[in-house]
């Protein structure tokens, strides 16, 4: 039964994956929340004995730490995680360009977005072992290619952590090679979800099916950039 682990799980994209995962009783989900005290209807109407709900604010090294520990406490110290999806992430100064931009907001944007990943990898390397599959959830904005081709960038703060992000994931890539670990940075495309907005094209169906297809698929190298439908992104 291979075990999942989908931070960002409450509502979204992570939602959707756990709703996909969750119609295969042979896996193992483990999916965060940011609070247990917070509503979470939608993915408690998906609980099954295979599903485990619990609480992991990516934006806080201690509540990454108990979350480690939870883990490990009720899955056993040399559980294998096969699959470690770190979606969570924010977006909450779209509107901030590179003249407005403030120092808060790129250092909250550089917690959850990068450290969040970066710490979960750290906490939880006993259980990542060869086979593993870890996911950077990254986004086209985080692509200086296509960032450059457009005439004003959107969401500065926000492109610039996701651009960290990547670069996290090749370093992890490197760093993780000789134990058999994969790390992928992948865009989802632009989805019809609360942060892709209502002007967004791609349902989070199809977005979700291609990037389960790609965490599955033998074909892809660790370090890889790629977009939800497979096709690789420029950096």
């Amino acid at each position: 039964m291979p075990i999942w682990i989908i931070t960002g799980a409450n509502r979204g994209l992570g939602l959707e994956f756990v709703t996909q995962l969750s119609t295969d009783s042979s896996n193992t989900i483990v999916a965060t929340v940011r609070s247990l005290s917070n509503d979470h209807s939608a993915l408690k109407s998906l609980q099954t004995s295979a599903l485990h709900i619990l609480e992991c604010d990516t934006g806080s090294q201690g509540s990454i730490n108990q979350f480690a520990g939870t883990f490990s406490k009720t899955f056993g110290t040399e559980t294998k995680i096969d699959f470690l999806l770190n979606n969570a992430g924010i977006n909450s100064t779209p509107e901030q360009t590179s003249e407005t931009m403030t120092p808060d907001s790129l250092t909250n944007h550089i917690a959850v977005n990068v450290m969040g990943p970066a710490t979960m990898v750290q906490v939880l390397t006993p259980h990542l072992q060869k086979g593993s599959v870890v996911m950077n959830m990254s986004s086209g904005l985080g692509s200086l290619s296509y960032n450059a081709s457009k005439e004003i960038a959107e969401a500065t703060v926000y492109s610039i952590s996701k651009a960290a992000l990547n670069m996290l994931t090749v370093h992890q890539a490197g760093q993780w090679e000789a134990r058999g670990v994969k790390f992928l940075a992948i865009d989802p495309g632009w989805v019809k979800t609360d942060m892709g907005g209502p002007k967004a094209m791609l349902e989070k169906e199809e977005s979700i099916a291609g990037m389960l297809k790609l965490l599955k698929s033998k074909d892809t190298k660790s370090g890889e950039y790629l977009e939800y439908n497979g096709s690789k992104r420029e950096w």
